[in-house]
This record gives C-alpha cells, sequence and structure tokens, in this order.
C-alpha cells in the first residue's frame, strides 16, 4: 500500500522539476536586447486565419425528398422531435452470468475466485435456468395409438 506515496513523491519531484530557476538581480545581469530581423517571414501562430465556417448549407444534399416533404407538412410535435436509432451489439454483463450451483463447495469456490461477486450465492439467482419442466411451452403433437 505504498504506492501512492511513491506516486506523490514523483508528483512533486517532477512539480518542483517544472519550475522555472530563480531570476538574479538585474544589475548583475543586465537583460540583452534580441533584434528581429526585418524581412523574416511571418510564424505559423502570427499568421491571419480563415474564420472557421460553421454553416449547415442547403438541408436537401442530407435528406431524401420525402424526409423533406414530411419535413415541411408534419404537425409540430413530430418537427421538433429527435429520433436518436442505435444498433449496438450489447455486451455480456457479469451479473446476468448464473451461479454455479450443485454440489455445496461449487458456489463457495466460485464466490473464492470471483471476489467482488461473491454477494451473490447468499441470494437467489434470477438469471438461473428453471428447475423443472417449464408450463409456458407447448409439446409437439405426437401422435399415439393408446392411452
Amino acid at each position: 500500500m505504498k504506492w501512492p506515496v511513491y506516486l506523490s513523491l514523483v508528483m512533486c519531484a517532477a512539480a518542483g522539476a517544472a519550475e522555472p530557476p530563480a531570476v538574479t538581480r538585474a544589475a548583475d545581469n543586465p537583460p540583452a536586447e534580441v533584434a528581429a530581423p526585418v524581412n523574416a517571414p511571418p510564424t505559423q501562430s502570427s499568421a491571419v486565419r480563415k474564420p472557421l465556417d460553421l454553416r449547415i448549407g442547403d438541408i436537401r444534399n442530407y435528406m431524401t425528398p420525402d424526409e423533406f416533404r414530411a419535413l415541411l407538412t408534419g404537425r409540430e410535435e413530430e418537427r421538433n422531435t429527435v429520433v436518436v436509432e442505435a444498433n449496438v451489439p450489447l455486451l455480456p454483463v457479469k451479473t446476468e452470468q448464473p451461479i454455479p450451483s450443485g454440489l455445496p463447495l461449487l458456489p463457495l469456490w466460485w464466490a473464492a475466485t470471483h471476489p467482488t461477486q461473491s454477494w451473490r450465492i447468499l441470494v437467489p439467482d434470477i438469471n438461473a435456468p428453471r428447475d423443472g419442466p417449464t408450463l409456458d411451452k407447448v409439446p409437439p403433437p405426437i401422435f399415439r395409438w393408446g392411452p
């Protein structure tokens, strides 16, 4: 648990190294005047840049004619509504994976190997497969000649 101390010492050393050197007295070291060349090309920071153009342009370039017509003739609520659709596949979450059951040692071993999820062995597992036959499925039709 000494890494926070080491980290703070490294940050203090970096901050001390980044400080400017001490200023000397003006009488000991007079400032030297540097003359800039007269015909020097302008630097990139001093060059005048063209202002950024943030105009959208013609909206018909971004929409189909049917979408544009629907936008103009739609109701007020529909004109001001923004619909966002995302087709992102869901990643598996650790809390949705079932806890191993069976022998009494399996859940304890699982809890020892997954310490942040070990609390789940004390509550019912909602993601576990159901015991016994399910009543919501219809069995396939089988023809039988007798009872």
